[in-house]
C-alpha cells in the first residue's frame, strides 16, 4: 500500500508544520489541513483522507479565542464519533522547547503514523493464524516452486519468502511464485499485512521487520549483515511474534542463512523443516540447518508440501500436482 491521505486538524501554524513534516517523513502524504489561526470557519467532516491527526489545546479562561477553541472541541468529539477513519490525538503539551521532549514526541508521533497503514490494512483483511518462512538461495526458486504446486489451497498459512536474489528480479519471482500455485504472491510493502493464504515476498533492497500486530515495517536502510535479504533477521521476528504459530523450511542454497534462527523457532514451539540435502541444487544451507539439532522432517519439495497440508489437514489424503 503507497502512502496514505492525512488530515491535520490544528490550533496553530507552528503545529501545522511540524506535524505537516512528520507526515511526509512517514510516506504520507497531507490530504487536508486545518488551523484555527488561519480560518474561524470549522472544515467539513467527511474530507476525502485516510485518517486524521488532531492536536488542539483545551481552551482556558481568558483566552480571546476562548469560544473558538470551545467549538472546534465539539467538532473534534463530532469528528471522533462519526468518521469511519482512524484518528491520532496529540497532546499537544508535548511540544515544549526541551529538545529531548520534543525528539520524544518526534519518535513517538513518527512510529504512530509509520504504523497507520499496517493498523488500516490489518483491520481490512485480519491477521495470519500461521506464518512459515521459506528460506532459500542458489537452487531455491525452482525447490519452493515445486513445493508451491504440490500445496493445497487454503490452509490458513501466510507464508514468508525470504530468496537470496537481485531485488531486480523479484517482479520476476512473483510471477514466478504465482503461477505455481494457489497462493497470493505479493512484495513485503510498509504496512502490508502477513494474512491467511498469501505469500510475502522480502527482497534484498531495505530491511523488513515484524511488529507484534503482523503489520511489516520496510526500514529505510540495507540489510545488515552477511546476507541480503537475511532469512535469520527475518525468522527471528516470525518467531518473536508467532512463537509457536510459525515454523520455517530451509530450501537449496549456499551458506548457512537461517541455521540461527532455526533454534528460536524451536524454542517458541514452532517447527524447522528442510529439503533434502542430497536433492537439493546446493546442499549448504540445508545441511547447516540439520546440524543445529532442530529439524524434524526433511523431503523433497513435494514432500514437504505433503507433510505440511497432512499437518494442517490431518484427514485430507488428496494430492494436488
Amino acid at each position: 500500500m503507497s502512502g496514505l491521505s492525512i488530515g491535520i486538524l490544528v490550533d496553530s501554524p507552528l503545529k501545522q508544520q511540524y506535524l505537516g513534516n512528520m507526515v511526509v517523513q512517514a510516506g504520507h502524504k497531507i490530504g487536508f489541513a486545518w488551523s484555527l489561526s488561519a480560518s474561524s470557519v470549522l472544515p467539513g467532516i467527511q474530507q476525502n483522507v485516510d485518517a486524521w491527526v488532531v492536536d488542539v489545546n483545551e481552551p482556558d479562561d481568558g483566552d480571546e479565542t476562548n469560544s473558538q477553541k470551545m467549538a472546534l472541541s465539539a467538532f473534534i468529539d463530532n469528528l471522533l464519533e462519526q468518521t469511519s477513519v482512524p484518528v491520532i490525538v496529540n497532546d499537544a503539551a508535548e511540544l515544549t522547547q526541551s529538545s529531548a521532549d520534543y525528539n520524544n514526541w518526534v519518535r513517538r508521533m513518527l512510529q504512530r503514523l509509520e504504523r497507520l497503514s499496517g493498523d488500516i490494512n490489518l483491520q481490512a483483511s485480519g491477521g495470519a493464524s500461521e506464518v512459515w518462512v521459506l528460506g532459500a538461495s542458489t537452487g531455491g526458486p525452482a525447490a519452493v516452486k515445486d513445493f508451491l504446486k504440490q500445496l493445497p489451497p487454503e490452509l490458513n498459512v501466510a507464508f514468508v519468502y525470504v530468496q537470496h536474489i537481485d531485488s531486480g528480479q523479484a517482479e520476476t519471482l512473483v510471477k514466478m511464485m504465482s503461477s505455481a500455485g494457489r497462493y497470493s504472491v505479493s512484495i513485503a510493502r510498509q504496512g502490508s499485512v502477513l494474512s491467511d493464504n498469501t505469500i510475502t515476498l522480502v527482497t534484498a533492497d531495505r530491511s523488513v521487520s515484524i511488529h507484534d500486530n503482523g503489520t511489516l515495517v520496510v526500514g529505510k536502510n540495507p540489510w545488515g549483515g552477511c546476507y541480503s535479504p537475511s532469512i535469520d533477521q527475518v525468522t527471528a521476528n516470525v518467531a518473536r511474534v508467532y512463537r509457536q504459530r510459525s515454523g520455517i523450511i530451509i530450501f537449496s542454497g549456499m551458506g548457512d542463512d537461517g541455521a540461527a534462527s532455526c533454534r528460536l523457532i524451536k524454542q517458541q514451539g514452532g517447527k524447522v523443516w528442510v529439503q533434502s540435502p542430497e536433492q537439493s541444487t546446493i546442499s549448504s544451507m540445508p545441511e547447516a540447518a540439520i546440524a543445529t539439532g532442530t529439524v524434524s522432517f526433511t523431503g523433497t519439495p513435494p514432500e514437504l508440501a505433503d507433510a505440511l497440508a497432512r499437518l494442517k489437514s490431518p484427514r485430507s489424503i488428496k494430492q494436488y500436482s
